[in-house]
């Protein structure tokens, strides 16, 4: 039975277990307020009868003979709180007296059991039903001297005043049919509004369903609109909005890496193959006997190696890559990039002995590195190293011999950045390539990089490199012609205050 009633909770729908509930916390509601109300308005109209009970008493005088009762106000037809009952009775329950017409005898409330014991044992109010059991009555009890006209002679006997209870059970009666009738107006008005409002609120969570079906079935543009924002349906709807934004970005990056990867397996393979076709093609030359002279061979040889240096490099440049893709952490520490900048532009001057390279500091040349204050930057020395080296080594190599090489370094405050560029004063790179030169294996000039045994990997280890340390680096124009690589690097702490 337990697992049926779970399985049919289970089951049912948000909105009816919301609309359900909410009917019975109202039902519940409203019947202990029915209750409390019906109790207290009993007790008031009781109250009521009591007070007016010791009012009559009050009037009364403690003696009274037999005759005496049969002038009093007699109780009027049942209901009727017009007049009163009045009786004396005897200490064993005997009446001696009473108001109450003959033919009303047995609407007369029950008195036998209204002994001297009996008012001993209880208060001076109290309930008791007629000689019919149709009716209740509210009877307070006096002590009474009684007198005998008959015989004059006065005896102890109790007075007992009572009010018939019919008309105050009557108003509680019409009180609860009217309270009843309105309760049940509520409880229906708000099983109605609740499942109004139920619907209209989880109604966004309709087309959260569909959404997300249309956005499983492929289609990523999907987004959800229409929920109030303040609400909790409204937040929902922008937390899911923001995370499916984020699953198409990532199925977008997804499938910009597979098609990234693609490409670079295709120009990596591609740029393997050249040299080892032309390693090949010496071979068969050398196997099938015509390379006769010894200059040939000296040549077919030297063709060899340098095809080799390449595929060397090339090799190198990928598992560089490789692992810096791996994102191993750095080994952080100050490195000082006034000395280091100095240093790659003196092995630059001796890599090519026929070109300038000079070292720049705000606008002055610089010849004694330890006399500018140092920038010290929180990067790993060999990286950096390898960065300066590989951006002085492409100025070098893609502008022309008779021009210079100038290495500018800087302090920015804010933020707080170490700045170095590297500026030559070759042909430049368009702007519409500019932000293509860091991709992997890509070449602006694929047959001059050949020429000049450049891999295509430099600039991307670059900007691999840059990025994990959380700097920037950036291609500008030279003034006059050329290209500026612009890397920025964060100081360590104590220079950033």
């Amino acid at each position: 039975m337990l697992s049926g009633m779970r399985q049919w909770w289970e089951s049912t729908s948000l909105r009816t277990k919301i609309t359900g509930l909410t009917v019975i916390v109202i039902t519940l509601g409203l019947f202990g307020i029915g209750v409390g109300t019906m109790t207290t308005v009993q007790q008031y109209l009781l109250d009521e009868v009591d007070r007016k009970i010791d009012e009559v008493a009050a009037g009364l005088s403690p003696s009274l003979t037999t005759s005496d009762f049969a002038s009093f106000d007699t109780t009027g037809q049942t209901g009727s709180r017009s007049s009163y009952f009045l009786a004396a009775i005897s200490d064993d329950g005997e009446v001696l007296a009473s108001n109450l017409e003959p033919e009303n005898s047995e609407y007369q409330p029950d008195v036998s059991g209204i002994t001297q014991s009996f008012i001993l044992n209880n208060s001076s109010n109290f309930t008791v039903q007629s000689l019919d059991g149709n009716t209740e009555w509210r009877l307070h009890a006096y002590s009474l001297r009684i007198i005998q006209e008959a015989n004059m002679t006065q005896e102890d006997a109790t007075l007992i005043i009572g009010v018939d209870l019919e008309e105050s059970k009557q108003t509680v009666g019409r009180f609860a049919t009217i309270f009843l009738l309105f309760g049940l107006a509520a409880v229906l008005f708000s099983a109605i509004l609740t499942r109004f409002l139920v619907t209209t609120t989880f109604r966004p969570l309709r087309e959260v369903e569909m959404t997300a079906a249309r956005f499983a079935g492929g289609d990523f543009s999907q987004r959800l609109g229409g929920a109030t924002p303040n609400t909790e349906v409204g937040r929902l709807t922008r937390s899911l909005n923001t995370m499916l934004s984020r699953i198409d970005r990532a199925f977008a990056d997804r499938a910009d890496t597979i098609e990234q990867m693609r490409r670079f397996i295709g120009d990596a393979s591609h740029e393997l193959r050249t040299p080892l076709v032309s390693v090949r093609g010496y071979a068969e030359l050398y196997r099938m006997g015509a390379l006769t002279k010894k200059a040939d061979v000296a040549q077919a040889m030297e063709r060899i190696e340098k095809e080799a240096e390449r595929m060397t490099t090339l090799v190198t440049d990928l598992l560089e890559l490789a692992r810096l893709d791996e994102a191993k952490p750095l080994e952080l520490g100050p490195v000082n990039l006034v000395g280091l900048a100095h240093d790659q532009a003196m092995d630059a001057q001796a890599s090519a002995p026929g070109r300038t390279v000079t070292l720049w500091h705000e606008g002055e040349l610089v010849h004694d590195p330890t006399a500018i204050p140092p920038i010290i930057l929180s990067a790993e020395e060999n990286k950096i190293r390898q960065v300066l080296a590989n951006l002085l080594q492409n100025a070098l190599r893609f502008s022309p011999e008779d021009t210079p090489i100038e290495v500018i370094v800087q302090r920015e405050t804010n933020p707080a950045r170490g700045v170095v560029s590297v500026v030559d004063h070759g042909e430049g790179i368009p702007l519409q390539l500019r932000d293509k030169i860091f991709q992997r294996l890509f070449r602006a000039d694929t047959s001059r990089a050949r020429e000049t045994g450049g891999s295509g990997l430099g600039l991307a280890i670059v900007d691999t490199i840059v990025r994990r340390h959380k700097g920037t680096i950036r291609v500008e124009e030279t003034p006059g012609g050329g290209a500026t690589f612009r890397l920025s690097l964060p100081l360590v702490p104590k220079q950033s205050s």
